[in-house]
């Protein structure tokens, strides 16, 4: 699921705005795009009444229903080309984020109920790994099909791949629901009063958005250095990967030996350093492919454990009587965040070009890291787990 839902995230995300800029849209309006990822950053609003919902109906079969609702959106925005129906096009990809922000409602229920605890850091580099292939496909995976077969092409490929795991989803809806089921309602009262609950936001709010203001602006970085449509697509493919493997061999083992707090403590130094990297490569000149598949590769790397570790701290702060609510709503932050990076960062370079764009971000992420160190001071006996090896001890201890 996690994976369905990274397809129209990475066509929002990586793909939507190199195909408006190869059609000739202008950076303003390109700016625009930050609002697809609205639903992500609001479906705070809406994740008590779906968690509801999914207690009372069940999170499976509104997961599979949300599933197919996307597919029929898919063939339907094929015949809206963003060159002839900008506004269509850009509000049918906004529905179809829409759709798929409800969904992770259902899926953070099944995640919180089965792998909060000692398992966190192995449920977010799953979730991560996952969500990055997915946005492989609907990123790099459009943009390849769209250079080929055109908007109609990207977009009904893309049917196709949502249709091909809606069949996946069928046989395994029964274990997407939650090991125990609270019979009381999710209110956002309760998540409200909760301790910790302002420096867990205040995380949820700032660790990503300096990352995601990169990632926003490099794709029209690339297409205006003259860099192909193909190497672009390859080159946020590589990113991505990148970021899950990080998820996978630096995030889990990191929050399995370390603790989240530590690991939170550890990973996001190099990350912040690595922010600098187009600075430094535009500085001396020597943006070449190979270095920035290097470079930035190095930079999402490190940042997908950091990711990791980030939001394994954040699952085990949330209530496992809200399973759907708590970690939805927290996730509302990233994307709020990234919203704010989309809307920002494309009219910004405009005004004092991409140069001082990378310099004024990779300075925001010097800020963010004091903000999420504070954070995480405050949030350590809320939230951290412990090394598997002290439980292990503790265990043999009291045996």
């Amino acid at each position: 699921m996690y994976g369905s839902q990274g397809i129209p995230a990475g066509l929002a995300f990586n793909a939507f705005a190199s195909i408006l800029r190869h059609g000739g849209t202008p950076l303003k309006e390109i700016g625009l795009t930050g609002l697809i990822f609205l639903p992500w950053a609001l479906k705070c609003f809406w994740s008590g009444l779906a968690d509801n919902a999914g207690k009372r109906w069940g999170y499976g079969n509104l997961a599979v229903w949300t599933h197919m609702s996307a597919v029929v959106v898919c063939l339907l925005l094929g015949f809206a080309s963003p060159e002839r129906y900008f506004l269509v096009a850009l509000s049918g990809v906004l529905l179809l984020n829409t759709i798929f922000a409800t969904q992770d409602i259902f899926t953070n229920a099944c995640a919180v109920s089965h792998m909060k605890g000692r398992n966190a850091g192995l449920a977010n580099a799953l979730q991560v790994i996952s969500f990055l292939l997915g946005m492989v496909v609907g990123g790099a995976g459009s943009l390849f099909i769209y250079e080929r077969f055109g908007w109609s092409g990207a977009m009904w490929g893309m049917a196709c791949e949502l249709s091909i795991l809606w069949l996946a989803l069928l046989p395994l809806r029964a274990c997407i629901e939650p090991a125990s089921i609270s019979q009381k309602p999710s209110r956002f009262m309760d998540l409200f009063r909760q301790r910790g609950f302002l420096w867990a936001f205040l995380m949820a709010i700032t660790f990503k958005f300096a990352s995601s203001s990169l990632a926003m602006l490099l794709q029209p970085w690339l297409i205006d250095r003259s860099f192909s449509l193909e190497f672009a697509g390859t080159l946020q493919m590589s990113n991505i990967i990148c970021g899950a493997l990080g998820g996978a061999l630096i995030g889990f083992p990191s929050v399995r030996f370390l603790g989240c707090r530590r690991a939170v403590g550890v990973l996001i130094w190099p990350s912040t350093l690595l922010l600098g990297t187009l600075v430094l490569l535009q500085a001396a000149n020597i943006a070449t492919p190979a270095l920035l598949y290097v470079g930035l590769g190095m930079e999402n790397f490190i940042d997908g454990g950091f990711y990791v570790s980030v939001w394994a701290m954040l699952m085990n702060w949330s209530s496992e009587e809200r399973p759907g609510m708590d970690y939805s709503f927290l996730q509302c932050g990233e994307s709020l965040a990234n919203v704010l990076a989309g809307i920002s960062i494309a009219p910004l370079a405009s005004v004092v070009g991409y140069n001082r764009s990378f310099l004024i971000t990779w300075i925001a992420g010097a800020f963010t890291l004091l903000l999420v160190a504070s954070a995480t001071r405050k949030l350590a006996s809320l939230c951290d787990s412990k090394p598997s090896s002290m439980q292990t001890s503790n265990e043999l201890r009291y045996s």
